[in-house]
């Protein structure tokens, strides 16, 4: 099992052994676009650096890193994976919370208005990341919980690889709505945001970083660590629609 983590790690495209201190990011797939760019500012004020990623749901990422894949970093999208990390000692310190984030129940111009949780009950498929292990699934499944429909909705639910699988689902016509990120629902301005889960359940989303131990670069890690945490890169998350 490790061996083959290991190469579907490098079949992702990263590529560490080159001249220049090389730091792996494993990160939450909700991250995917705004890491890219911030991955490029911190790229051009430490251009010794170089940056690769390895994207996924927070829960399989964790795990990989558990049976060995060779990670520095964890850009996670609960606190949980970050701690069931220390918990075995994988980590270089504690996790530093960098943003958060916010849920939306998105459909298509065709979906029926709607205003409440509880008027998910009239749907027949609901889209939603895994909710028995990834993050977004987890906060969702908790929302339809606080909103006492949980048990109702869930033979309706369709589950997700990660939260952006469940936005490709609405985009793709398999299911009629979907729970997810706000900043997922930027990504696809031809659905539309129907309406925002309500502060009285919605869950704290908190997106946390942490070193991994073990790593070959421990000053390089410690550079992107102060460098995503910085409150100067702020911008980047509220323009991907995450709260900074």
């Amino acid at each position: 099992m490790r061996l083959f983590l290991v190469a579907v790690f490098l079949a992702s495209g990263c590529s560490p052994g080159t001249d220049t201190p090389n730091i792996t990011v494993f990160a939450a797939a909700s991250l995917t676009d705004a890491l890219h760019e911030l991955i490029g500012r911190f790229e051009l004020r430490q251009p010794e650096i170089t940056v690769h990623t390895h994207i996924g749901p927070t829960s399989l990422l964790a795990r990989q890193i558990q049976q060995g894949a060779p990670a520095d970093l964890l850009m996670a999208a609960s606190p949980d994976w970050i701690n069931y990390l220390q918990e075995q000692n994988l980590t270089s310190g504690p996790g530093v919370t960098f943003a958060e984030n916010t849920l939306v129940v998105i459909g298509t111009s065709a979906t029926d208005t709607m205003t409440s949780l509880s008027e998910l009950l009239t749907v027949e498929r609901l889209a939603m990341a895994d909710p028995a292990h990834v993050p977004a699934g987890i906060y969702g499944k908790e929302a339809l919980q606080c909103a006492g429909i949980w048990d109702t909705l869930e033979p309706s639910v369709i589950p997700t690889l990660d939260v952006r699988a469940a936005l490709t689902a609405v985009l793709s016509g398999a299911t009629d709505v979907a729970i997810v990120y706000r900043s997922d629902a930027m990504l696809a301005p031809e659905l539309r945001v129907l309406f925002q889960v309500p502060e009285l359940c919605a869950p704290e989303i908190n997106y946390v970083i942490s070193g991994i131990r073990g790593t070959s670069s421990p000053e390089a890690v410690e550079a992107f660590m102060t460098f995503v945490t910085d409150s100067l890169q702020s911008d980047i998350w509220d323009r991907f629609g995450f709260n900074s």
